[in-house]
């Protein structure tokens, strides 16, 4: 299938750039819309994502893959330019550029696009598509309609530290690690820890996944170290949505890619056509 690409960008309330790359295949028209959301330390262009625009636009579908404005990339690198952005980020800020992206699409896609919308999420940003999936669903309003989801290795809680670990963080006011692909060392202000307490309720993944119920595909890597399957599982099961779960044996995280990609994996297969099947079959 041939296929279009274009990177374009949008300001969100902050006056920052929102920047997205749309994969459109080109001859078949009007179609539905796959958002892609990426992880911590993500990006639009990291490993896969590129990849599984091209194979969702090859079964129908405009692919539209976003950097939140925060993630310190900066638009074209695939590494942390600016370490204050990435320091200030909080999930908040997140899910308002994934708004914002949203209400732009339709200018961007005219009538390309039917107006249904897709999402998809890698690790946090599976947790932004359940947030930002049950939103949409309360206001049932606007130019499209939500269709679909699929969290891959989707994180199932927002605090990932322990209580001597926030009591640090803070005290100190920040959090410092190294970002193990880059060998950048960055920070994260003790905003994000604030953020993710102060909106205990609107980021409640077990009921985001309750709401969605039906909507949501849950695709986890029995391997995976970061977000653990049996985290995944405790939120399907008390959601009552066991069923939408679909384990991938024999791989990790990111699904045996790496950045820069040195080959496509079976499990990456497997996973971008149980992806494509759920949203467009």
């Amino acid at each position: 299938m041939i296929t279009a690409e274009r990177t374009s960008s949008c300001i969100n309330e902050a006056d920052r750039d929102i920047t997205f790359t749309i994969t459109d295949p080109q001859f078949i028209a009007p179609l539905p819309a796959v958002l892609m959301l990426h992880g911590f330390k993500g990006f639009r262009n990291w490993g896969f994502f590129p990849f599984a625009a091209q194979a969702l636009a090859a079964r129908g579908a405009i692919a539209v893959r976003m950097d939140t404005s925060l993630n310190g990339m900066q638009g074209t690198n695939d590494r942390v330019v600016s370490v204050d952005d990435f320091a200030r980020n909080t999930i908040t800020a997140e899910l308002a550029d994934v708004h914002t992206l949203i209400s732009d699409l339709p200018r961007e896609l005219g009538d390309r696009w039917n107006g249904t919308l897709h999402i998809v999420g890698h690790s946090r940003g599976g947790g932004l598509a359940h947030i930002v999936g049950r939103e949409l669903l309360q206001a049932a309003q606007g130019p499209f309609a939500l269709g679909k989801l699929v969290v891959w290795n989707s994180i199932a809680e927002w605090q990932r530290w322990t209580p001597r670990q926030r009591d640090a963080w803070l005290a100190a006011g920040r959090i410092d690690m190294e970002n193990t692909r880059t060998g950048q060392m960055l920070a994260m202000n003790s905003s994000y820890l604030l953020d993710v307490e102060d909106n205990a309720t609107r980021f409640d993944l077990l009921e985001a996944s309750r709401a969605l119920a039906g909507r949501m595909l849950y695709l986890h890597a029995e391997q995976d170290v970061t977000v653990p399957l049996r985290e995944v599982e405790g939120l399907v099961r008390a959601a009552g949505t066991e069923e939408q779960l679909r384990t991938l044996s024999q791989t990790g995280h990111t699904f045996g890619i790496t950045h820069p990609v040195d080959r496509i994996t079976p499990a990456f297969v497997s996973a971008i056509e149980q992806t494509a099947d759920w949203l467009l079959q």
